[in-house]
């Protein structure tokens, strides 16, 4: 079971040199070629000589479910939080990540077409999405998968009346409460 979790638009800006790559990403094999055309689509530049782990770069001032989680809970071993990335589609919390700015609501200027829109048509993020993981997605992010804002897989049987701070309250409480071996 994995944790189901939206990148935030409010960003860390790495400072350090902590180096990563591309290939180094999880779900390497299933998203490298879509993340590299969405890449050159975009023109984003990155510098993979400053990156932080995701849930860090993730953890900006206006941040909301992240900032909620105990740095304890993200650097358990045994948990499995995938965090689905405008840019990179499915990525885990520890994913080495550098800073960058896109939300799945923007624009590709090349082809008019929403970021949404350009992950649902590849039909890839669905693939590594089990119906025992925990959705705690947003409507945007939710079409990246499957085209609507329904659940795309189990949905805590709680009410959120927020977008993002009872949900990240909700997962900490969650990943208190799992013991690693």
């Amino acid at each position: 079971m994995a944790f189901l979790i939206t990148c935030a638009g409010s960003k860390r800006q790495p400072t350090i040199h902590n180096p990563s790559n591309l290939q180094s990403l999880s779900f390497n094999d299933e998203l490298n070629t879509t993340r590299k055309e969405l890449l050159c689509l975009t023109n984003i530049q990155l510098d993979w000589n400053k990156t932080l782990p995701a849930w860090q770069l993730y953890s900006g001032n206006s941040s909301k479910i992240y900032p909620r989680i105990t740095e304890t809970n993200w650097t358990k071993d045994c948990i499995d939080i995938r965090i689905l990335s405008a840019l990179f589609g499915w990525v885990k919390h520890t994913d080495l990540l550098p800073y960058y700015n896109l939300r799945m609501s923007d624009l590709i200027p090349q082809t008019g077409q929403r970021i949404y829109g350009f992950w649902h048509n590849k039909n890839l993020l669905n693939l590594l999405v089990n119906q025992n993981d925990i959705d705690l997605l947003s409507g945007d992010y939710r079409r990246a998968i499957h085209g609507n804002t329904n659940p795309v897989a189990t949905i805590p049987n709680v009410q959120f009346n927020d977008y993002g701070v009872q949900k990240g309250n909700w997962l900490n409480t969650q990943l208190e409460n799992t013991i690693c071996n």
